[in-house]
């Protein structure tokens, strides 16, 4: 085989777009026979050179996987952390890692619930492109009764200063008598969005999680534990960009 820039060796192994490899090349975290590689016109002999990153060698991907992950509390969303602290791919099977899967989207480190995986990067850039308008549900534990005129006001979008963007539409559902317990269902997924918009009304979520994602239900699927995506549910969530 030819010898072939590294970004496009990184991508045909799945590890996403063409932006995000050259991240991942720049961080200094991808390794090219034991040394580490940090300019972006490297080539690489794909049948006599190893390409390493986190340990693990890389090869192009030969079958798609598709995954959801139930997020515990205390995990970031990252393939690796200089800081040392645990990441969502500590949570993968070793199949998986040797696959080359990634993270679709994101959830804060106090955020739990449904995150997906794959080493499709035309899937992915899919579902995280903005105009998805891919449905999340979320599941929000309240400080206090939230009132029915704040529900109304932040349904219609409200403008969050922190990041500067006015929301679009959502829905929120009171589910418990309590009045602190409500499910809220938005269409895009700023960082802290949900926390930014009940703050500005003056409540403090103690409690998020992520319980739906598209047609996707969480289910009963435990806190940690990863499972392969159906062929029927792949079609769905792809099936629901068209409406």
């Amino acid at each position: 085989m030819q010898k072939i820039r590294i970004n496009k060796y990184l991508a045909l192994c799945g590890l996403g777009s063409r932006r995000k490899v050259e991240e991942l090349i720049l961080s200094g975290k991808i390794f090219l026979n034991g040394n580490k590689v940090t300019d972006l016109s490297s080539t690489i002999d794909p049948d006599s050179d190893v390409v390493k990153m986190n340990n693990i060698t890389l090869q192009p991907v030969e079958t798609f996987s598709y995954l959801m992950v139930n997020k515990p509390v205390g995990y970031i969303t990252s393939l690796s952390d200089e800081k040392g602290r645990s990441t969502v791919m500590d949570l993968l099977p070793d199949k998986y890692l040797r696959e080359g899967v990634f993270p679709i989207g994101r959830l804060d480190k106090d955020t739990e619930g449904l995150l997906l995986f794959t080493n499709d990067g035309d899937f992915s850039r899919t579902l995280s492109h903005p105009s998805s308008h891919i449905q999340k549900k979320y599941s929000v534990q309240l400080d206090k009764t939230l009132d029915p005129q704040d529900i109304k006001k932040m349904q219609k979008g409200i403008f969050i200063h922190q990041l500067k963007i006015k929301t679009r539409p959502s829905k929120i559902k009171v589910v418990h008598k309590s009045g602190k317990l409500v499910h809220m269902t938005i269409s895009e997924g700023k960082k802290r969005q949900i926390r930014y918009t009940f703050k500005k009304f003056g409540y403090n979520v103690e409690k998020l999680k992520r319980i739906s994602y598209g047609p996707l239900e969480l289910g009963g699927l435990h806190r940690g534990e990863t499972r392969p995506l159906k062929k029927r549910e792949i079609q769905a969530l792809l099936d629901s960009l068209k409406k």
